[in-house]
């Protein structure tokens, strides 16, 4: 990739930033949508004699939210990044259960922990008492107790 791909500053120069994580990878291209999908085709024509191919690709306009991974981000008019948490529709949200056997901190932590990922994907504060509600409001309904969950949202909330 990097010989035929990351040294060609003219091809290379509209990508403003790239992250990636193992097979995934996200960026910021400055340019109009038909810019980029003559970026990816340039790019796939380059890198198809290894047997690799950008086959999924993401374009949206300003304020309109793209996932990566567990993450929903996009930039505002104001050119901010925005984050929030994204779940796919099939998620279970399957955590521990409450009627098991394992300590009882276990459980605490579990709830402290979640909350404490929200704080961690989520920018803004109004978004990320939306997204702990939710959260709160599932915990009561399907894993602890109701003083567990309002206890421990409250203390990652701060």
């Amino acid at each position: 990739m990097n010989k035929h791909v990351y040294s060609d500053n003219k091809l290379i120069s509209p990508v403003k930033s790239v992250k990636r994580f193992i097979d995934d990878g996200s960026g910021v291209f400055q340019g109009s949508k038909r810019q980029y999908i003559s970026f990816i085709h340039t790019i796939n024509t380059r890198i198809a004699q290894y047997g690799l191919n950008i086959d999924e690709h993401q374009i949206e306009d300003t304020g309109q939210y793209i996932t990566f991974l567990d993450i929903k981000f996009c930039f505002d008019h104001n050119g901010t990044l925005q984050t929030d948490l994204y779940v796919k529709e099939t998620d279970a949200r399957s955590h521990l259960y409450f009627g098991s056997h394992h300590p009882n901190h276990v459980f605490s932590r579990v709830v402290y922990s979640q909350c404490l990922r929200l704080r961690r994907i989520i920018n803004d504060d109004k978004r990320l008492s939306e997204r702990i509600d939710e959260l709160a409001k599932h915990f009561l309904i399907r894993i602890t107790p109701n003083k567990w969950s309002v206890i421990f949202v409250t203390r990652s909330n701060h």
